[in-house]
């Protein structure tokens, strides 16, 4: 495999946020209730990611193997990413609606020889009208591993998922939300496909900036689960968990490897306001 094809195609958010292999691996684990109880759901109040065009972080980190999810050498030092809220008025390849566009400037040991290698792409996410986040994801690396067809076109494997939700309030029962439930047949067999989030804590986290600043965030993750005739095909799988803080957006994230596109931990070693 080619070192383009470790990368999604421009539209993927956050290179492959919500998607991972069919089968289990080192990353799978079984979602829990985080620190609340019961179904009362209060909802956050707080801005977690203001959609402000011109704002950029920069983030510090490391890139894990497409296959295997191992953290990838870097002896260079050379990995560090960018984020930059571009435009809230791009239109969306789903609904022709506007959407907001960031710019994700990546840098890593991708080269021959573990050299630099700078790959950017551009990510869509939508606030509505409530507060939640609505990311474009594509879903190829899945149809392609169950043996679905995809398309001719982007729009062939993109959906929009809810990805980040304050309205559901943090912890508990009633914080957890169904992002993405879809059957597909392959080979006679009912293939489903669903993903899950939920905003589980609140929790100080330290970014990467010379000294660290440490900061209270909202820690939402989201994890699938696939399962054939009925049957789960394994434990459910995280696939990307945000630190979130008010007033700022996010300082740390973690975006699990799904078999084609590298998978990445970063903090914020800084931001541009």
């Amino acid at each position: 495999m080619n070192l383009a094809s470790r990368f999604a195609p421009v539209l993927l958010v956050a290179l492959g946020a919500v998607l991972m292999t069919v089968a289990g691996c080192k990353d799978d684990e079984t979602p829990t209730n985080g620190g609340g109880g019961g179904t009362t759901v209060v909802p956050i109040t707080d801005d977690v990611f203001p959609l402000t065009v011109g704002r950029s972080y920069t983030y510090a980190g490391y890139s894990t193997d497409a296959d295997s999810g191992y953290r990838l050498p870097d002896p260079g030092g050379v990995y560090r990413s960018k984020w930059t809220i571009a435009t809230n008025s791009a239109l969306s390849p789903l609904d022709g609606q506007p959407i907001s566009a960031i710019v994700d400037s990546t840098t890593g040991p991708y080269a021959p020889g573990g050299g630099a290698f700078t790959v950017a792409r551009t990510l869509l996410i939508r606030k509505d009208s409530v507060g939640d986040y609505h990311f474009v994801q594509t879903i190829g690396p899945f149809k392609r591993r169950v043996g679905l067809p995809t398309g001719t076109t982007a729009a062939d494997t993109l959906i929009s998922v809810a990805i980040v939700r304050p309205t559901q309030g943090v912890g508990g029962t009633g914080a957890q939300w169904t992002a993405y439930d879809q059957t597909f047949t392959s080979g006679g067999a009912q293939i489903r496909l669903q993903i899950f989030g939920k905003i589980e804590e609140t929790i100080a986290v330290a970014d990467s900036a010379s000294p660290p600043v440490t900061r209270t965030a909202y820690r939402a993750r989201t994890w699938r689960r696939v399962s054939v005739n009925g049957t789960p095909t394994g434990p459910d799988a995280t696939t990307a968990e945000f630190w979130l803080v008010k007033d700022i957006g996010p300082v740390q994230m973690r975006i699990v490897e799904d078999g084609e596109n590298f998978g990445h931990f970063r903090t914020m070693r800084s931001k541009n306001f």
